[in-house]
């Protein structure tokens, strides 16, 4: 496949996800590959399991238990790939290999907690955790519509707050599987000063002294008092991400409630100075596709935040189970011209996804912006 095709592809995986047979699944099972269906939970917008196209693109692909969301179904594994049917063409839409799962998602640290319950890998190499599993949005009743940081900690998926120490021992064990190559962390919002953007201080100051080579990604709440993004930097961040979600005044007050608080003026103050002391290409932001039209002001900010040197990781929202979802899915032909317009606008305004160092955008798994980049170029 040519660039454009690998986009398109992904582009379609992203929005509709496939259908895994009930059936498959057992049938998987006895083969040691375990493959479970939807969201957990989790602080982002998506949730599903990683695969690789055959040039090794990556893709977060939801797996369903209906074949209403989507045209495309998950069949038999021949060789190393899975296929993946199209049944309304009656064809074979792609051929992808599954990432597995890390061996030492079975261990545990030497306090005793399961190992998966620190940390998880993203995509390939990329080791993720929320450092503080809780939200002061959920507290008072202003959680983001899109976001189930609190019910992983309700399943019993991880724990309330990660130490220093576990998260060390955690990369050192992915880092001998070659399974973290680096390193997002992320965190509910909190009441006390900083909006806990003080409690990654002690964790990368621990990871950069014991794993000097791995890059390490932040994502904070955009900040009053700029002087935490130089404390988070010298610390030993690399990248950071201050994620927006939603251009729409309205909107965001109806699905980001609580960080709707935060003006937009705000958000500008914190990407600039972060450019300044992340450097260029080191600063993103999410935007929800699916969320708000694309119309001509949706395009307007869309090219204003590239201007100012920020990457925008547009990615397509999925439902939490166990709740109604908030928006119909996303036509994927929709999200595609997007992609080929933030393309067009990254190329034209010299922002290069390519060369950010950690994190969601280097992991690329849920969003197709470095697709995006790559077809226009």
């Amino acid at each position: 496949m040519d660039d454009y095709q690998v986009l398109e592809k992904k582009t379609e995986l992203l929005c509709k996800g496939v259908y895994l047979n009930p059936d498959l699944v057992t049938y998987y099972q006895k083969q040691g590959i375990n493959l479970g269906y939807g969201r957990k939970g989790g602080a982002g917008p998506l949730g599903g399991r990683y695969f690789l196209f055959k040039d090794q693109t990556l893709v977060n692909v939801a797996l369903w238990d209906s074949n209403e969301h989507t045209n495309l179904s998950l069949g038999v594994k021949k060789g190393e790939f899975f296929q993946v049917l199209d049944r309304h063409q009656n064809n074979v839409f792609a051929e992808l290999i599954l990432v597995n799962n890390p061996r030492f998602y079975d261990r545990k640290t030497s306090d005793g907690i399961e190992m998966k319950k620190i940390a998880l890998v993203h995509g390939v190499d990329c080791l993720a955790t929320t450092i503080y599993q809780k939200c002061a949005y959920w507290t008072c009743g202003e959680a983001c519509k899109f976001c189930g940081i609190q019910l992983s900690l309700e399943n019993g998926a991880t724990i309330e707050e990660k130490t220093p120490e576990q998260l060390s021992e955690v990369m050192a064990a992915a880092i001998k599987e070659n399974r973290c190559s680096h390193a997002t962390l992320t965190s509910g919002t909190t009441a006390e000063k900083g909006k806990g953007a003080l409690r990654y201080v002690q964790i990368l100051k621990k990871l950069k002294k014991d794993h000097p080579t791995i890059p390490l990604h932040v994502q904070i709440e955009p900040l009053k008092d700029l002087e935490y993004i130089n404390e988070l930097k010298s610390a030993g961040a690399d990248t950071i991400g201050i994620h927006i979600e939603i251009f729409n005044e309205n909107l965001r007050k109806r699905f980001t409630p609580g960080k709707a608080h935060v003006p937009r003026d705000q958000f500008e103050r914190n990407w600039t100075h972060a450019l300044d002391i992340f450097g260029k290409n080191q600063v993103e932001t999410f935007i929800l596709a699916g969320l708000e039209d694309f119309n001509a002001d949706f395009i307007l900010n869309l090219e204003h935040v590239i201007s100012l040197g920020i990457i925008p990781f547009i990615t397509p929202v999925r439902p939490i189970p166990s709740k109604k979802p908030i928006v119909p899915p996303l036509n994927y032909e929709r999200l595609l011209k997007l992609y080929e317009l933030a393309g067009t606008l990254m190329k034209n305004h010299g922002v290069n996804p390519l060369e950010f160092k950690a994190g969601c955008v280097r992991c690329g798994g849920c969003s197709a912006i470095k697709e995006a980049y790559r077809a226009v170029s």
